[in-house]
């Protein structure tokens, strides 16, 4: 047994007692078409040869209640199984999806979101393939071995000659099951392009018409849904060519039985009920030898998605979580020779600075020179790769990631809002927040009044991330958002820079107010905004090539003083 099909079957391992009474329940509908055969052979012997009146007024109930018992153990089995598999699939998928949220935003840019939204969805349903495979594999060889069994002690001899080729089935199961497992994880890969080709082209649907770039979209998307197509096909091929190879076996066993037993009958050595009865029998063998082949197309279906689905549950995360709870109102953030890489080249390279509570370090800097990875060392979106970040003296890897959050309002550059209401997108980080605590804060954000004039004001739902407000709208929220949290560590990523001038003097005017006794970091697209900070940095490529308030900067007449006098 693989290691992969060892751990796949360790999350079926709590659901062990009912899948046990599923085997039960197929190990008694295993034994029906045996006693099925049976019955035929006395209705054809007794009833149609021997005119039995007492057989007549039996064996129709009794043929009728092997079926109904049929279909009720049937259903009752499969909504066992089907139940253990939906949960597992549920249970992953809540795994796969914590795994997601605990992986640091790094990670998340270098891994396509195709890819990220098929292994929530296509890879984990896949898993749940193998509950059907087990239950092939308990029922179908107990049907079989019921119907050979049966033949046997019909007429031994004809059995020996129906099954002489069995054998020569295991073959086709073993050489397309290779195959299928291949072709059902090219087939996942592929999906996860067509699905990332296709949200990332609805996403930028603005720019893809603005520039006029239908076509190319269109080809791309062409390209991937036609190898789907050849993928999709070359799986179902493997999956229906055992099939065929098992009906040709089985003709030929019913040809030598029909031939031979036939002579039989002629001779009177066998009865003609026999035969038949025979004869249905290995009909009913049928279809339990080709379900074999199941067996191993789901199996490998559900261990291609449980591939994928492990290696990023596997995958380690770069920030893992301290030890120590945080819990006070005043933090001193100090950066000793900080250095970063992503691991393509250095991004920050012996960054040191100090920043009190209450005091405002402005990061300012060309676009790459390293402001947001710096600003997001604060919340350990990444941690340092060099030297040390220290929060009140000890280092800031020491904390728990709750605790640490806790005490960190993010407001982000480019302002991201989620598919509800106004009012659960503003207490996103405190759901406990009251309503006049959420509209006092919108207020601050000089949001409230934009909110009022919504259809259903706070209640309003925000469709498609709240793009039918203006960036500055939702900007503004996100604004409210980190007001309302109310934390001692505030992380200002160009937070006006969607704004429009009298609105960003408005909300400048709030920010300041939340700024008072916080230790802030503001990262600065427009130098104004930033002009009474106690410190600016000024960042090069990484490293710290200035530092001073406003006026100081100026004097110095250096990249400070170039970065404010640009247009």
């Amino acid at each position: 047994m693989s290691l992969r099909l060892r751990r796949l079957l360790s999350w079926y391992r709590p659901y062990t007692g009912r899948l046990v009474f599923a085997a039960v329940l197929m190990a008694v509908a295993a034994a029906i078409p045996a006693a099925l055969v049976i019955l035929i052979e006395q209705v054809l012997d007794r009833v149609l040869i021997e005119h039995d009146e007492v057989a007549l007024a039996v064996l129709p109930f009794a043929v009728a209640g092997l079926y109904i018992a049929n279909g009720a153990i049937g259903v009752g089995r499969a909504m066992i199984t089907k139940s253990v598999a939906f949960r597992v699939v549920t249970r992953l998928r809540r795994a796969l999806f914590e795994k997601l949220l605990v992986l640091e935003p790094s990670w998340h840019q270098k891994v396509p979101l195709g890819d990220r939204l098929t292994w929530l969805t296509q890879d984990v349903g896949q898993v749940q393939y193998l509950v059907s495979a087990w239950a092939t594999l308990v029922q179908k060889p107990l049907t079989l071995l019921g119907l050979v069994a049966t033949i046997v002690w019909m007429d031994w001899r004809l059995a020996a000659l129906a099954l002489v080729a069995l054998p020569v089935v295991a073959w086709p199961i073993a050489a397309f099951g290779r195959r299928l497992r291949r072709s059902a994880r090219e087939a996942l890969d592929n999906l996860a392009d067509l699905t990332g080709t296709s949200q990332e082209s609805l996403t930028g649907i603005r720019t893809v018409q603005a520039f006029r770039a239908e076509d190319q979209v269109l080809g791309r998307f062409d390209d991937d849904n036609e190898l789907q197509y050849r993928l999709i096909l070359r799986r179902t091929l493997a999956q229906l060519l055992p099939g065929p190879v098992i009906e040709l076996v089985a003709a030929i066993g019913v040809g030598l039985v029909l031939a031979w037993g036939g002579r039989q009958v002629f001779a009177g050595a066998l009865q003609g009920g026999e035969l038949i009865a025979f004869l249905v029998a290995l009909g009913l063998m049928n279809q339990p030898l080709k379900s074999l082949s199941e067996i191993v197309s789901l199996t490998q279906r559900a261990l291609a998605g449980a591939d994928r689905v492990f290696d990023v549950l596997d995958q380690p995360a770069a920030v893992q979580d301290g030890t120590v709870e945080l819990d006070t109102d005043a933090c001193r953030l100090e950066f000793d020779r900080v250095a970063f890489d992503y691991g393509d080249g250095p991004v920050l390279t012996d960054v040191g600075f100090t920043v009190e509570p209450g005091q405002t370090v402005a990061l300012v800097g060309a676009s790459g020179a390293g402001k947001s990875t710096l600003a997001g060392l604060v919340p350990r979106f990444h941690d340092v790769t060099g030297g040390e970040l220290r929060l009140n003296g000890l280092s800031i890897a020491d904390y728990t990631l709750s605790s640490l959050r806790r005490h960190v309002a993010v407001v982000a550059q480019e302002p991201f809002l989620f598919d509800t209401t106004v009012l659960e997108n503003v207490r996103l980080g405190r759901p406990s927040a009251t309503r006049d605590e959420v509209v006092e804060a919108c207020r601050q954000a000089r949001a409230h009044d934009f909110i009022g004039a919504l259809p259903k004001g706070y209640d309003t739902r925000l469709e498609e991330a709240g793009l039918r407000l203006s960036g500055g709208q939702r900007q503004r929220i996100c604004i409210a958002r980190a007001l309302l949290v109310d934390a001692p560590i505030l992380v200002l990523d160009e937070a006006t820079s969607a704004l429009d001038r009298e609105n960003e003097e408005a909300v400048q005017e709030a920010l300041d107010a939340l700024r008072a006794g916080r230790t802030t970091i503001a990262i600065a697209h427009r130098l104004s905004t930033i002009r009474d900070a106690d410190v600016i940095l000024v960042l090069v490529d990484g490293r710290v090539v200035e530092a001073g308030r406003h006026d100081d900067l100026l004097l110095v007449d250096g990249e400070y003083a170039r970065l404010y006098g640009a247009p």
